[in-house]
């Protein structure tokens, strides 16, 4: 009995090593599950294809956090420049739906940054010295994706871009009256 019990222990440790799913619960994955990485995890299914892998590469430049809605209807939500590390933390900023925005930014790095904001109308561009936080409101007025980044040098290209992902259906008129097509890959 017991050589069975070993071989099926066997077979079923082999069959379930090969699962993807089973990998994760190694410790040194378990360690990478961070609450900003779960918010990322969990926002992915709804983010369209085309853009699903753009969107999932900013995780490993801050992670995603959800804007909190304020008494006021004004969503807020804070963001911050990490010491020697050319990226914003987090990286992504869910609003639930359109409105204003009051992002609240933190330069903790030595270095010059400044954050040029999606806006209906104008960008905003938020100057943030070295050691400094400032505060910018923005309102985006339709569902979603707004990119954000530092124009500084070339920071944006070192990995300082954000994108803000507003929720919501689109207006009727924004609609496309075709069938869905499939995407490239």
């Amino acid at each position: 009995m017991k050589r069975y019990l070993s071989i099926a222990s066997i077979a079923c440790a082999l069959l379930f090593d090969g699962c993807a799913y089973v990998r994760l619960l190694r410790p040194s994955a378990l360690k990478q599950l961070t609450p900003e990485m779960v918010e990322l995890v969990n926002e992915l299914p709804n983010v369209d294809r085309p853009n699903e892998a753009i969107v999932a590469r900013l995780f490993a430049h801050g992670g995603l956090t959800r804007a909190s809605l304020a008494p006021d209807g004004t969503m807020r939500a804070a963001i911050a420049v990490p010491e020697n590390q050319y990226i914003w933390r987090p990286a992504i900023i869910v609003m639930p739906t359109s409105g204003e925005l009051q992002l609240d930014v933190s330069n903790e790095d030595q270095a010059h940054h400044m954050a040029f904001l999606p806006n209906v109308g104008e960008r905003h561009l938020l100057d943030l010295p070295p050691h400094t936080r400032g505060r910018a409101t923005v309102k985006l007025d339709a569902p979603g994706l707004y990119w954000f980044g530092c124009p500084v040098s070339n920071h944006a290209g070192r990995g300082m871009l954000g994108l803000i992902i507003v929720k919501g259906d689109p207006p009727a008129a924004a609609k496309l009256d075709r069938p869905e097509q499939e995407q490239p890959r």
